[in-house]
């Protein structure tokens, strides 16, 4: 089937942010554009905030941090005020009329909802289901629709009690009206034929599921030469940049700080936390890694961890809990030579400069790592795949990590090859497989490639071309 025809509509809180939905929003496009030939032209967004090199339609009722989507996780698990249903209620209907007017003036064919299965969207979930329900009583097969699994109030452990109020309304998140479900790993297959077979009363899902459903991983396209390097030299491989990336280190203030320390940017040993600044990815981890290679380098080096994500996303105080680790461990090993960076001030989803000051974008951010001859640090606990994780590998950055489900079940078996940890304790041998990574040129060198291949190999966009192309042919021509 040509489904190059296709009017797409994609909705989500964020579009073109540094944000793993939107990474795989990006991800999805790339898929559609470069592979399955959809004109660009043909596909639209409906959003909260977005980038604007987006064709997108924007609307603050769909964004996830709103005051009525901070109240409805606040009492997600708790007896809510008397008003809030009635808020989510108004709140629903504007997101209806949003997507209602979206769809008409695109003429859409198709809409990819992402994330609606979380709380953090409760709103917008409503609102989409109360729209596609209105659209079915009516007789109308268009727009259909996929919804797109990344997280869900079954996979956290802080929306295990729904209220009696929420209860009413899970029906919704995501919601069994879609023509199309897409997983991200598939352990989220089972919940969802649990989600189905809780709010989909009278429905035969079978079916669906086999021929409606499809588990699409995180993928990653390698946009460097990194087949015509010669991997059995000494020398430090890693993926070239322009210009604009050679005053990183200076505009995050990196240089300034090594120099009270009577460093230079040579004698750093950089560790990059490529991530959102939230309790799940464990970067205190992180910190006691720099800790422990700060004893191993003695006063030869200055260990630097780089957080690149932005805070504040789930809980505020995780930043400030962080500064205050570090400076305890600071104070409990005084001669250790250890510096904590937030990069957040300087780092965008895209380059830009605003009044003499220069920002980079997030996704570059590995590659400048890697140059600088550092290691990513990934220990969350809990990850739906790992598209921070690909993104390092992808710009040839090493990657130490703790061995979270999914990457266990579904990535470490693909055959790559990282230095890890298990459930979250940082041993020795870890330490010192991080340190060898960081002196020895040949073993990373050799790790860099090995990764570089598997990813090329079992984890590129084409894998997501065909997923999507079945799966869209399955929602137009299978019933």
């Amino acid at each position: 089937m040509n489904i190059s025809h296709l009017n797409i509509g994609i909705i989500h809180s964020l579009i073109g942010k540094n944000d793993g939905v939107s990474i795989v929003i990006d991800q999805s496009v790339l898929a559609m554009v470069k592979y399955l030939k959809i004109p660009l032209g043909n596909i639209y967004f409906l959003a909260a905030h977005s980038s604007p090199l987006y064709n997108a339609h924007i609307d603050e009722v769909f964004w996830h941090k709103s005051e009525l989507h901070q109240k409805i996780i606040r009492y997600f698990c708790e007896e809510p005020p008397e008003s809030l249903e009635q808020e989510m209620l108004d709140g629903a209907n504007h997101a209806k009329k949003a997507i209602r007017d979206f769809v008409k003036h695109n003429n859409i064919d198709l809409l990819i909802a992402h994330n609606i299965s979380h709380p953090y969207n409760f709103v917008t979930a409503i609102g989409l289901n109360l729209y596609i329900e209105e659209r079915r009583q009516k007789g109308y097969l268009n727009p259909r629709l996929i919804t797109w699994w990344h997280d869900s109030f079954y996979e956290r452990s802080k929306f295990s009690a729904p209220s009696p109020l929420m209860q009413r309304y899970l029906r919704y998140l995501p919601g069994t009206s879609a023509d199309g479900l897409v997983f991200i790993n598939g352990d989220q297959v089972k919940l969802g034929k649990k989600y189905y077979h809780t709010y989909a009363k009278g429905r035969k899902y079978a079916d669906f599921f086999k021929y409606h459903s499809a588990v699409i991983p995180n993928t990653c396209e390698i946009n460097w030469a990194w087949k015509k390097q010669n991997w059995n030299s000494s020398a430090l491989i890693f993926q070239p940049s322009d210009s604009y990336n050679h005053s990183f280190f200076h505009d995050i203030g990196l240089q300034e700080q090594l120099e009270r320390k009577n460093f230079t940017l040579d004698d750093a040993a950089i560790l990059l936390q490529h991530t959102r600044v939230v309790p799940r990815k464990k970067i205190e981890t992180a910190i006691d890694l720099a800790y422990a290679l700060s004893g191993k380098f003695g006063q030869k080096k200055c260990v630097v961890l780089l957080v690149s994500g932005h805070s504040g996303d789930e809980q505020h105080q995780y930043k400030d809990f962080l500064i205050q680790y570090q400076q305890d461990k600071s104070a409990a090993l005084p001669d250790a030579n250890v510096i904590l960076l937030f990069g957040e001030n300087r780092i965008l989803s895209h380059r830009d400069i605003i009044v003499d000051h220069k920002y980079y974008k997030f996704s570059e951010i590995p590659a400048v790592a890697a140059a600088a001859g550092g290691i990513g640090t990934y220990f969350s606990d809990v990850e739906g795949y790992g598209n921070n994780l690909l993104e390092m590998m992808a710009a040839g950055l090493p990657v130490i990590l703790n061995r979270y489900e999914v990457y266990r079940k579904e990535i470490e078996p693909l055959g790559f090859d990282l230095p890890y940890i298990d459930q979250g304790v940082l041993s020795n041998e870890a330490v010192d497989a991080a340190f060898k990574v960081l002196t020895d040129r040949n073993a990373r060198n050799q790790m860099v490639q090995r990764n570089l291949k598997v990813l090329n190999k079992k984890l590129n966009p084409q894998l997501m071309t065909r997923k999507i192309h079945t799966l869209v042919e399955n929602i137009f021509f299978r019933k």
